[in-house]
């Protein structure tokens, strides 16, 4: 049950780490065709986590790199390590919640 609390704790803590509002707000000031495009509402029809998951996915996509501004560059290679600092919690989360819940079922 331990293993199981843990998985979702460091899950909720990456997931928190995904948020970025700097990169954003700079992105915004310096960048705005990119930042247009970055935030631009999925044509899919999911939600719209407020422009959270498409900068997340942008950063790790190193997309950053193409901007035109070097702080954006500077500011996104700081947000990158971020982003797989959450990326990497997100799946040690995923992880431990499948072996808590083996645990559980086979214990």
């Amino acid at each position: 049950m331990a293993v199981l609390v843990l998985g979702f704790l460091v899950l909720i803590f990456g997931l928190g780490m995904m948020r970025n509002s700097e990169l954003d707000r700079v992105l915004k000031e310096n960048d705005e065709a990119e930042w247009t495009t970055v935030m631009r509402p999925s044509s899919s029809g999911y939600v719209n986590s407020f422009g959270t998951i498409p900068l997340f996915t942008w950063v790790l996509g190193r997309g950053y790199e193409k901007s035109a501004s070097e702080q954006v560059r500077t500011i996104g290679s700081v947000a990158l390590k971020k982003a797989q600092l959450a990326k990497n919690c997100m799946l040690i989360g995923v992880a431990l919640i499948a072996i808590g819940f083996a645990l559980a079922l086979f214990l």
